[in-house]
Formats: structure tokens, C-alpha cells, sequence
């Protein structure tokens, strides 16, 4: 009759939930395609010199620092400017924290430009799941990948006194009560810590209206979300195994991902091809999609890399045909 699927991102500990049989979601539209959209930081956001130090207007900066304390009330201020940019890479751990303490004092602000730069975009990928351990699970999973979870974590699950064949399935069922759901909340103003604090809330909204400040507050994650442009392509890259595949549109990405990361011991999937399709060669691995531009400027060496896009469409086609779907197919 076939088993229930669920996706799941080992590093961020979420999972889609139950998704149902296979057949019955395969061809279907997904939003994890754009959980693992590799974050992009636009070049608005990013300060023109990389650090306080190039900037040639530092010593003026400096002066007009020292300048600004004229009260013991605030020692703070009174601090040398470089003692203020050593806490201020520690605040940037948290980008609501360094937020906050930016926006208490104009000369704060400016000098932590490159630090919120580098927090939000921290923060954006801690929330992505490009880049981590995904896999399609069946609720018959047996066993899972090898190398896919480190001791610590199977001691974590409560899987390491288990049989490696009856992991999978304790996965399973073990990650739709320990792991949460995506959110999709406001990034700021959406956080527990601002909702729960009415007056961080209002001073956070007043200072919003501000344009200056407003991008960093009200955050679009839109606007840090690749897209392609004319003449590239999608890729969907294994950080693992150095493999990816590439295609024009991006809709057809959902099926190619399916058929990579599927993983049971059980081939009844509720449609055809379940005897390869629950053996996907990148089921665990580390994942993300990007386009081709992209990819070129973070790997120069093209040969690290192997492209398996005809062997996967070529099997995504037969699947299709097999399964009465050709006219979902883009490509």
C-alpha cells in the first residue's frame, strides 16, 4: 500500500513533517526547493571597505569618538574604538543583539557596518538548509546512509544502542517529535525575544521608519534569495560527493531532488520506479542550490567537480513516462 515520506535536515534539526506516499506528492510543486536556495548577501548591504581599519576615514572617526564623550554616565563610549570593534565581533554572534546596540548611537552604527554585514548573512544560513545533511525518509527506512550521523548525534537521537536496521525507522518517527518545523516568521520583529518584549518591539518598529535603517530591520528574505539571470542555469549541488546537476528552470528541481535523497528499505512507494528510488545517491548529504554564475566564482577548478545531470534526467524521463507525467516535465 506504501509508506509515509518525510524531508528532513539533519544539521538544522527540521523536517517538512509528513508528506504522504510518495506517488502521491512526487510530482507535485514543494517548498524545499527554497529552504536550500543558497543565501545571497546584496550589494547594498555590504560596506564599501571590509573592515574599520581600511577605512581611511578611521582617524576622523576616532576624533570625532572622543569628541562624543562628554559624560561619565556613558563609560561605554569612553572605550578606545578598537576595544569597541573586539565586542562588537562578539555581539555579531547574534544579529538581533549586535542590532540593538548599533542602533543606540550613530557612531555605533557606523562602525559596525561590515560586522552586520557578516551577522545577518550568518543568521540567514543558520536558518537555510542549503548546505546541510538532507534526506527523504520512508517510514520503512531500515538502515540509513553510512557516515550520515556522528556518534554524538546517534548518542543524541537515542539511536546508538540501536541495530544500524532499525535506525532509519527510529528517525523517523523520532524526528517528527524532536525536530521542528521550518518558520517562515519575520526575521526580526518576528524573533520570540522581540515579540515577547513590548518595548524592544515598539523601539524596534519606531526605528524602522527610518530609511537608513529600515533594510536591516524590516529583513526581506527575498532579497538575500538567488535568482538567475539570462543565459544561466540552476544547479543543484552535492557539497559532499563534489556533484551537481543543472538545469534551465528551476521547477523541475523538486523531482531531481527526489530522486536523489529518497532512502528506505521498503520498494512499495505508491508509484513507479520505488526499487531505485529508495536508494537515492545523495540520501544524508550535505546540499544546496545555487546557479552556475555563482558556483564558477566559489570553485575555480571545475574539475573538483562532477556533472550527472544526463544520467539524472535521462532516469527523471523514464520515470515520468513510466508514470504518466510527461507533460510535467520542463526539459
Amino acid at each position: 500500500m506504501g509508506q509515509y515520506w518525510q524531508i528532513i535536515s539533519i544539521d538544522n534539526k527540521e523536517t517538512l513533517g509528513h508528506l504522504g506516499k510518495l506517488g502521491e506528492f512526487f510530482w507535485s510543486p514543494s517548498s524545499v526547493i527554497s529552504y536550500i536556495r543558497a543565501p545571497v548577501v546584496p550589494s547594498r548591504y555590504k560596506p564599501i571597505t571590509r573592515s574599520l581599519e581600511e577605512k581611511p576615514e578611521v582617524q576622523s572617526l576616532a576624533s570625532k569618538w572622543s569628541q562624543s564623550v562628554t559624560t561619565p554616565t556613558a563609560p561605554l563610549l569612553a572605550l578606545p574604538v578598537e576595544l569597541l570593534m573586539i565586542i562588537i565581533e562578539d555581539l555579531g554572534k547574534d544579529y538581533l543583539d549586535l542590532l540593538c546596540f548599533a542602533l543606540s548611537c550613530t557612531l555605533l552604527w557606523e562602525i559596525t557596518g561590515q560586522t552586520r554585514c557578516d551577522s545577518l548573512c550568518s543568521q540567514l544560513r543558520k536558518e537555510s538548509w542549503a548546505g546541510s545533511r538532507i534526506i527523504l525518509l520512508g517510514d520503512n527506512a531500515g538502515t540509513l546512509p553510512k557516515s550520515m550521523l556522528t556518534d554524538e548525534e546517534l548518542e543524541e537521537l537515542g539511536l546508538k544502542q540501536m541495530r544500524p536496521k532499525h535506525r532509519g525507522n527510529e528517525l523517523y518517527f523520532g524526528a517528527m517529535d524532536r525536530f521542528r518545523v521550518p518558520s517562515r516568521k519575520d526575521f526580526i520583529l518576528g524573533d520570540e525575544r522581540v515579540r515577547s518584549n513590548s518595548k524592544l518591539l515598539d523601539e524596534l518598529r519606531l526605528a524602522r521608519r527610518n530609511e537608513r535603517f529600515k533594510r536591516w530591520i524590516e529583513i526581506k528574505r527575498s532579497d538575500f534569495t538567488v535568482s538567475r539571470q539570462n543565459g544561466d542555469r540552476w544547479m543543484i549541488r552535492n557539497l559532499s560527493k563534489r556533484e551537481y546537476v543543472t538545469l534551465l528552470r528551476a521547477r523541475n528541481f523538486t523531482q531531481v531532488l527526489y530522486t536523489l535523497i529518497g532512502r528506505s528499505n521498503d520498494p512499495a512507494v505508491y508509484m513507479c520506479g520505488g526499487s531505485w528510488l529508495i536508494k537515492g545517491s545523495w540520501a544524508g548529504d550535505r546540499i544546496d542550490l545555487t546557479v552556475v554564475s555563482v558556483h564558477n566564482q566559489e570553485y575555480s577548478d571545475e574539475a573538483e567537480w562532477k556533472d550527472i545531470t544526463g544520467r539524472v534526467i535521462e532516469r527523471l524521463e523514464k520515470l515520468a513516462f513510466d508514470d504518466g507525467a510527461e507533460h510535467l516535465l520542463l526539459e
